[in-house]
């Protein structure tokens, strides 16, 4: 372990204030609708597989792990079961994963019962896949749940996971979520379990629900401008909420997680590729069209394309039909801090 035990020791203490007095620490009151699926892995899997919570950063992903945390303490589970730590500390990713966990069990020997591990930001850990196997293969008494806010799943030389851990998606917040958050009271509209229910309805009946949700379309617009994420829509200044958004996001991931992770050097070409997309936000994509303006080759367009998807910012819409039609079809792109999708 690079780390001294002397230096690790505090950052544990202060990411696990639970150890001295059992308390998680202030905490929103709302949650996103992901916290029950998070909930129920922890404490009843459906399968023995680790969680995997994949989304992009700040939307809202350490905020669930650690209420995750304080249900399990209120449940029960003694605190010092509990290990969170996040790998964008330099003192925790020079410890390593087997580091971190060493250090914790001489603060804290082994006990019967089940060991719940958090883990923020895992992606910044050397093989983290083949670790992930080895724990969930041979350590049946470890529940575990890591996040990533840049993680391909299957890499060149690396372990896939399949059937090791279960990938959940964390979008941006809806506009269900964002209204929670906003402490702003929504009308009572008809449950609609599927779209294909909206087919039967009478135009009398839209009507209606147009009328009870026409005070919402000014915090809809609003939402929109937001970004849908949590630290945003708390910000008075909308100005302010989307310049957060551009510096301590996108920024971010173009030019620190792009070269960290990924080892792009061309982060000039790399951004120009991003802010076209933005630009044809939602429109049809035409390869040669961008690699023309731009000045690349395709195959370096499209892994730059790829590279976005995976580190969350752009989402890929593939042409909608059957056989040979959809070959010939353009492929559309959305940047993905615009939260037109349910969580």
């Amino acid at each position: 372990m690079v780390a001294s035990k002397t230096e690790l020791l505090p950052v544990l203490g202060q990411y696990n204030p639970w150890w001295r007095d059992g308390r998680v620490g202030d905490l929103p009151k709302w949650r996103r609708a992901a916290f029950a699926q998070v909930l129920e892995w922890m404490t009843n899997p459906p399968a023995h597989r680790a969680l995997l919570l994949s989304g992009a950063r700040q939307v809202g992903k350490t905020t669930l792990l650690l209420q995750t945390v304080g249900a399990l303490i209120e449940s029960g589970v003694p605190p010092t079961k509990i290990l969170y730590a996040t790998f964008d500390h330099p003192l925790v990713k020079l410890s390593g994963l087997d580091g971190l966990l060493n250090l914790w069990r001489e603060i804290e020997p082994v006990r019967d019962g089940i060991e719940y591990l958090f883990l923020d930001e895992i992606q910044y850990t050397k093989d983290w896949q083949t670790w992930l196997k080895h724990q969930v293969d041979f350590q049946k008494h470890r529940r575990i749940a890591v996040t990533g806010s840049a993680t391909p799943l299957v890499t060149e030389g690396q372990e896939s996971g399949v059937g090791r851990w279960h990938t959940l998606p964390l979008a941006t917040l809806s506009f269900y979520e964002y209204l929670q958050i906003k402490k702003i009271a929504a009308p009572q509209l008809p449950a609609v379990g599927s779209l294909n229910q909206l087919f039967d309805w009478q135009p009398v009946q839209f009507v209606r629900v147009g009328e009870e949700g026409r005070g919402l379309v000014a915090h809809f617009h609003e939402y929109l401008l937001r970004g849908g994420f949590p630290q945003t829509a708390l910000m008075e200044s909308i100005t302010q909420a989307q310049k957060l958004l551009r510096e301590d996001i996108v920024d971010k991931v173009l030019k620190r997680d792009m070269t960290a992770l990924f080892g792009v050097r061309r982060v000039l070409e790399l951004e120009q590729t991003f802010l076209c997309l933005c630009l044809h936000d939602g429109g049809l994509l035409d390869m040669t069209t961008l690699c023309k303006n731009l000045e690349v080759k395709k195959p370096t367009a499209n892994n730059f394309i790829t590279l976005l998807e995976n580190t969350h910012l752009i989402h890929r819409l593939a042409p909608f039909g059957y056989g040979k039609e959809i070959l010939r079809r353009a492929t559309k792109f959305i940047w993905r801090m615009r939260p037109l999708r349910r969580a």
